[in-house]
């Protein structure tokens, strides 16, 4: 189970609370909240570890079968979102009523500021990401439908697009019908749910597994998720009061004047490097999939501990403290465990054959190879076919059989040659 200790006594509260009113999973509440909390914080603050430099950004799977309440936890986490795209929605309207009415070609287009993206092309959503700086959380309830849109736009590079996203590098789009577009360090968290059921048809793609876009998530598995019973109780207003308020302090707070750096180092510094190097050694044992996976767990492991900083005891720090690295490490322990769940899925998918439905002419042969009949005129007549196409459909499924018929050798007794 995700661990909750090494969080601030409010944010405890408001998973307890999430947990009780909707029996859902805790680790599902805790994965989505970091999430939210590394999304509202944005590009404004950069984890520094010293060597490399790293933004609050996760991709987070939550995987329990339908029924499980995943969907209605996430929502209440994204609402203060919400709320704010939808006033900064109506900002926009107002600012583009007014540039078209001025008619100036030369000014300033306005654009919508906003924290949300939910179904959206690639073309829209890198536009989306040019013109919001501080990036955005994709969220899709269902991440399946994602996930298969992807296939739409493998030749257009969209894959490797994301890739660069997860490790912020600059994209640049060029297109012949619109000007070049630089999307400078983009940031992108991403948030959804999946049923098991569908895992391997959605993951198990080759190049998906190849290129390490799999290897990239955070996948929240629960052992199991009781089903939810019925019940009045609602979070209570106070509750749902800390979190917005929470999450509109962070839209507001200025990192800047601290410098815009959290730092990973001294002692927290020894933690990180002692998991590092424990994971490390990991990957000589096992193979070059869950190797990947450590090497994306030594990334995560910073920028979760970057928002366990934020969620903690002491948020205005400037410093990760040794005890928010260990529990970063704790956390992490649980997502190998669920990566590893995720992947022997995926593997079993690729073990097990297709399933090919049978056709006319195969289950002629087999009825034929397996009764035995006196002769292919009968067995056609009982059929209601012909006997040359009796003899087609053994020939061309010899196989079954045991031993291949020659062009002019028939199966059957010389009465039938005649």
């Amino acid at each position: 189970m995700l661990p909750i200790d090494g969080l601030s006594t409010q944010a405890q509260g408001v998973i307890d609370a999430i947990v009780g009113t909707f029996q859902c999973s805790r680790d599902m509440v805790v994965a989505s909240l970091f999430a939210v909390a590394g999304t509202a914080v944005g590009k404004r603050l950069v984890i520094d570890d010293g060597k490399y430099q790293n933004y609050p950004c996760l991709w987070i799977c939550n995987i329990a079968p339908s029924g499980s309440n995943k969907s209605t936890p996430m929502r209440f986490l994204l609402q203060p979102l919400k709320d704010r795209d939808a006033y900064n929605y109506g900002i926009y309207r107002e600012k583009l009523k007014l540039y078209k009415a001025a008619g100036d070609d030369k000014a300033e287009k306005p654009v919508f500021n906003q924290f949300l993206v939910s179904d959206s092309t690639p073309e829209a959503r890198n536009q989306v990401l040019s013109v919001n700086p501080n990036g955005v959380l994709l969220y899709r309830d269902e991440l399946k439908g994602m996930i298969d849109d992807f296939g739409r736009y493998n030749r257009s590079g969209e894959l490797s697009q994301l890739l660069s996203i997860y490790d912020s590098d600059n994209i640049i789009v060029n297109r012949k019908s619109d000007d070049t577009l630089l999307i400078e360090k983009p940031f992108m968290s991403i948030l959804g749910s999946i049923q098991p059921s569908v895992l391997n048809e959605t993951f198990g793609n080759e190049l998906m597994m190849g290129n390490g876009f799999v290897q990239r998530w955070l996948f929240c598995f629960p052992d199991s998720v009781p089903p939810a019973m019925y019940s009045d109780e609602v979070i209570p207003s106070s509750v749902a009061n800390d979190w917005r308020s929470f999450i509109y302090n962070l839209l507001m707070f200025d990192f800047s004047a601290e410098g815009g750096k959290l730092y990973l180092r001294s002692e927290a510094k020894k933690v990180y490097i002692e998991y590092y190097n424990k994971l490390q050694l990991k990957k000589v044992d096992t193979d070059d999939y869950m190797a990947a996976v450590c090497s994306k767990l030594q990334i995560y492991v910073i920028r979760w501990a970057g928002i366990a900083h934020i969620l903690g005891r002491n948020p205005y720090s400037v410093d990760i403290s040794p005890e928010e690295m260990e529990y970063s490490c704790r956390c992490m322990d649980y997502f190998i465990g669920c990566a590893e769940k995720v992947y022997q899925i995926l593997r079993s998918g690729k073990n097990r054959p297709e399933a090919k439905p049978m056709g006319n002419e195969e289950m002629v042969a087999r009825l034929y190879f397996t009764n035995k009949p006196k002769n292919q005129r009968a067995f056609a007549d009982a059929l209601g076919v012909s006997q040359p196409y009796i003899a087609k459909c053994l020939k061309k499924y010899s196989r079954l059989s045991g031993y291949r018929l020659s062009s002019n050798e028939s199966v059957d007794i010389e009465e039938d040659n005649k």
